[in-house]
């Protein structure tokens, strides 16, 4: 079965349990047995989105095959015959699933909070042995590696800052929105990477954008009239698109008036000053909805808080 590893599965989780930075998200998997007693752990969300635990061999194909050994897969059947089924992370066969999950969940809030040091070949050269060795078991494990010598660092910053409770809620909000605006473009470009005909294309994923206006227009080039999608954005842009005029017109237009990212293609290596580049301000090749920004305004400031570490790490980021 082929299938589409996300962000969370390429990034996290692989290189602490398998050790390994994959170049390529499409995988096979091989002798895949359904593991009803994995699924049936899953919590309400997970199984609300039709998730599934199966235990399989991990194969990757690119540059060459390897075989990246047997393991659980928790994964779900793609509703778009374009798209492959998604992979959202690998687990231990036998093992504690909601610690394990709960360890991979850290991960990702540490990459996703700004943290610097979790890049996939960290996780690879400096977790993953850990990982193996038994030293690095939990979150807390996890925790106490990254937080180790912070703590004290932390609370003079904090006092030589004198910042008041209401300054350290501003910045998270800041935090809060950066991170919301990374999951969001995260979550666009696992759809994107999900689609049959991606082959590692890099993609460009633009700014939140309300979608005022879709229309067929026609432009006079060498060849002659040429109809292309367009759309106008709250941002001031207007993008076209050359393909799957009636669908993608259709999907603009029950866009109107909601929240939107776009998104380009190009291959790896192409510069924006070569002729065949697309440039986002002037393409898209899909449309996607996402959250409404003053919701998620307003949820983000009554619903989250920052650790220490984590305001320090706002507080540098508004500074750069």
């Amino acid at each position: 079965m082929k299938a589409h590893l996300t962000t969370h599965a390429i990034l996290d989780t692989i290189p602490l349990r398998i050790g390994a930075v994959l170049l390529d998200r499409k995988v096979l998997l091989e002798n895949m047995v359904y593991d009803e007693a994995g699924t049936d752990q899953q919590n309400r969300r997970e199984l609300n989105d039709k998730r599934y635990h199966v235990i399989a061999n991990l194969v990757s194909n690119y540059p060459s095959r390897k075989d990246l050994g047997r393991w659980r897969l928790v994964i779900k059947e793609s509703q778009d015959p374009q798209k492959l089924p998604p992979v959202f992370t690998v687990l231990p066969e036998g093992s504690d699933i909601r610690t394990e999950a709960n360890l991979t969940k850290a991960l990702y809030d540490a990459r996703q909070s700004g943290d610097s040091r979790i890049t996939p070949e960290y996780i690879r050269d400096v977790l993953h042995p850990l990982y193996k060795a038994g030293q690095l078991r939990n979150q807390q494990d996890l925790s106490d590696l990254l937080n180790k010598g912070q703590v004290e660092g932390l609370v003079t910053a904090l006092e030589e800052a004198n910042e008041t409770k209401r300054a350290l809620i501003a910045r998270d909000r800041v935090m809060s929105a950066r991170i919301t605006e990374l999951e969001d473009k995260e979550a666009v470009q696992d759809q994107e990477m999900s689609k049959l005909k991606y082959e590692n294309e890099v993609i460009d994923v633009t700014e939140r954008a309300i979608l005022e206006h879709a229309e067929i227009v026609t432009i006079q080039r060498q060849k002659g009239p040429t109809e292309y999608t367009e759309i106008r954005l709250s941002n001031g842009l207007k993008l076209r698109k050359k393909w799957d005029i009636p669908s993608t017109l259709a999907k603009a237009t029950g866009l109107k008036g909601k929240y939107v990212r776009t998104t380009v293609w190009n291959e790896v290596g192409r510069k924006p000053t070569d002729r065949e580049y697309w440039k986002p301000t002037e393409w898209f090749e899909d449309i996607y909805e996402c959250k409404d920004a003053a919701a998620e305004e307003a949820r983000s400031s009554t619903t989250r808080w920052c650790s220490p570490s984590m305001a320090l790490d706002a507080q540098r980021k508004l500074e750069v």
